[in-house]
């Protein structure tokens, strides 16, 4: 008996009494009802669909799955005959035949089992065996007995709707037409003629992919001298804008174009192998599918993203809350708008990527085996890149907690300036000189937000010892407090009135005076710089002395005839 390969067998091993177990986990057959249904294909072309019944219990017997794949050896060996042994193996029968003078042909091109590869046509015949089954077979030229190709079954009958012969001729005219095609299609005339079209083809399109490659690199230069001249200009201009962004996307699409004409060439090539027409279809259905996908996921990007910013809109917006909670939640409404976009495009991104490999051929029938290493190879990527999952998530939660806003001027490792980028890696601060600094975002161990809701500035005065009369200053820092405060210009700066602390400390230097300002957030240094201007000048016209140092000396103070 033979064995039971997917290759090819010269029978067909279904029970006699049409019994079949299940075949769990199998993706080659499907269950309807009390059937198990598995096609059979010519040239990768399904061309019937063979079944079995499910017994109650499991058995030994052949499932619907096991006999499609039998039942194809056996059509196979009509129209390809030498399929069952390899390229190597065939090159080592060879050199063994030549070494021994042998004869052997059991991987002989274009034989097998006594059948020759001709084109010539052939008549399929329906014989009724002993058991009352009808038997499909074929006479072939080089061969005495008939080769036979598979038995019409109780349950193939009954799922087709048919008595078994009626079926029978049906399964035998149609078998006949195909086998009948596919040997004209493995004829040398046939494979020639489709190879010839298929380097046509692909010089056509290896053309197309050249003159692709060479608009795609124009355009990119031109976009990288846009984006350059829009960064040097000082006054953007809606114009430039919108034709920076035409341009880009210009240049993604005719990159899109390029790796669609590339499949195209691999789906073209595969065409002139006979048996992959499906493969070739799928292949070329790609690019559609893949542009539909894309269109749908940014569709849904798109409503997802105006969804959240009407929500931040909202929240940003709620009047029941404080004025200083609305006026910080207006200047988080940038990052929080900026970063969910962000996230909602790349999280769109991945499922676009996802989907469209999931669906390249091969992709869903893959073994547990590889999966297992996939995730292998995700985990060992998680550890590589463990510093960016820190950074991620630590940037959410400085979103979430509300740490630091674009807008915010901040303090980070000695880094000072304002906050112009919140990411989900890192964050960018523009410092005084105008040089942006990029901090990683799990670096961040103390930070200092001086405009988070409000801001405040401490204000140090140093009145010289030989100021003896203190109440003086109190009454000129009280005047000018009360008139600084009632400024219609620097009043509205404001949040609280001044608070004069009095004398916090005195040393060699002098006594230490101390003024408390609580402004808006980020009007703290326009307002102390006011604030300081006016102190000084009303000191200086009231005669109060301020400490210069003049009066210490190396090793203490001066002595009275020397001040």
């Amino acid at each position: 008996m033979l064995p039971l390969t997917s290759r090819a067998s010269l029978i067909d091993l279904t029970p006699k009494n049409g019994l079949a177990p299940v075949t769990h986990g199998n993706p080659e057959f499907t269950q309807e009802g009390k059937f198990e249904l598995a096609k059979v294909r010519i040239l990768g072309v399904p061309a019937i669909n063979v079944a079995t019944l499910v017994p109650l219990q499991e058995s030994s017997s052949i499932g619907a799955s096991v006999r499609a794949r039998v039942i194809e050896g056996n059509l196979r060996a009509l129209y390809h005959p030498d399929q069952i042994c390899s390229w190597s193996e065939r090159l080592s029968e060879g050199i063994l035949n030549s070494i021994l003078e042998g004869n052997s042909q059991v991987c002989r091109a274009g034989e097998r089992y006594g059948l020759m590869r001709s084109n010539e046509p052939i008549t399929l015949n329906i014989v009724q065996e002993n058991n009352g089954l009808y038997e499909i077979s074929v006479r072939v030229s080089g061969r005495e007995a008939s080769f036979p190709l598979l038995t019409i079954t109780n349950a193939d009958a009954e799922i087709n709707g048919l008595d078994e012969k009626a079926l029978a001729e049906l399964w035998r005219d149609r078998l006949e037409k195909r086998l009948n095609y596919a040997r004209q299609v493995y004829s040398p005339e046939q494979l020639q003629h489709r190879f010839r079209l298929a380097l046509l083809m692909e010089l056509l399109l290896g053309v197309a992919v050249a003159a692709t490659v060479l608009l795609w690199n124009r355009l990119r230069q031109r976009t990288t001298r846009l984006q350059r001249e829009h960064l040097e200009r000082r006054q953007h201009h809606r114009w430039s804008e919108m034709r920076l962004h035409v341009e880009q996307a210009l240049t993604i699409a005719v990159l899109a174009l390029m790796l669609t004409e590339l499949v195209l060439m691999l789906a073209f090539g595969l065409m002139a192998i006979p048996g992959q027409l499906p493969l070739s279809m799928k292949l070329l259905l790609q690019p559609l599918l893949a542009i539909a996908k894309f269109v749908f996921i940014s569709f849904c990007a798109y409503l997802l993203r105006s969804l959240v910013t009407f929500l931040l809109r909202q929240w940003s917006a709620d009047i029941d809350v404080p004025l200083q909670e609305q006026n910080r939640r207006q200047q988080r409404y940038r990052s929080l708008v900026r970063i969910s976009h962000r996230l909602v495009n790349v999280a769109g991104i991945l499922i676009v990527g996802f989907w469209v490999v999931l669906d390249v051929p091969g992709v869903r029938s893959t073994s547990t085996s590889l999966l297992l290493a996939g995730g292998a190879l995700l985990g060992a990527l998680a550890f590589v890149f463990q510093g960016l999952l820190r950074d991620f998530s630590t940037g959410l939660l400085m979103l979430l907690e509300d740490r630091c806003a674009i807008g915010d001027w901040i303090e980070v490792d000695g880094i000072q300036g304002e906050v112009i980028d919140v990411g989900l890696f890192s964050t960018q601060v523009r410092c005084l000189d105008q040089r942006v600094n990029v901090v990683d975002n799990a670096s961040i161990v103390q930070m200092r937000n001086h405009t988070k809701l409000r801001s405040g500035s401490l204000i140090t005065l140093l009145i010289s010892h030989r100021q003896t009369d203190l109440d003086v200053v109190y009454r000129v820092l009280a005047a000018e407090i009360s008139d600084f405060k009632q400024d219609p210009l620097w009043g509205s700066r404001l949040i609280a009135d001044p608070i004069l602390r009095g004398v916090k400390r005195t040393s060699a230097l002098g006594v230490h005076m101390q003024i408390l300002l609580v402004t808006r957030a980020g009007e703290q240094w326009t307002t102390e710089r006011e604030f300081q201007r006016r102190i000084l000048k009303a000191l200086h016209r009231r005669g109060v002395d301020l400490a210069d140092g003049l009066e210490i000396s190396p090793l203490g103070l001066l002595p009275s005839g020397a001040r």
